[in-house]
């Protein structure tokens, strides 16, 4: 392979993981659409490259695949933190009245 083609290898899975982090438009669409699952697939593959190449890269090559994975972990966490903080929002915004019904926001009876 190619040191081009290694390189371009890991663009592409570096967008194609930045497009499921809903950190880029999905170029279909248009509009960011997250797949938090597929991004940390998108993680784990660069991860078993990154194993499967030591030693085997130039300094460059190397240096650019410890780059992306940093900068996709960093940006994996963040967005599953969101999405931890979203959910635990929505949990807290229903409250249960006792009777099988949800009001929204603290308990509104009466209003």
């Amino acid at each position: 392979m190619e040191k081009t083609d290694f390189i371009e290898l890991l663009h592409f899975l570096h967008i194609l993981c930045w497009q499921a982090l809903g950190k880029v438009a999905n170029p279909v669409s248009g509009r960011p659409e997250r797949n938090l699952q597929f991004a940390k697939r998108l993680i784990d593959i660069l991860e078993t490259l990154q194993v499967k190449t030591r030693g085997n890269l130039e300094e460059d090559e190397k240096r650019m695949l410890e780059d992306i994975l940093a900068d996709l972990r960093l940006n994996y966490v963040d967005e599953l933190n969101k999405q931890e903080k979203r959910e635990t929002e929505g949990k807290s915004q229903t409250a249960d009245t006792g009777d099988g019904q949800k009001t929204q926001g603290e308990n509104k009876k009466g209003s």
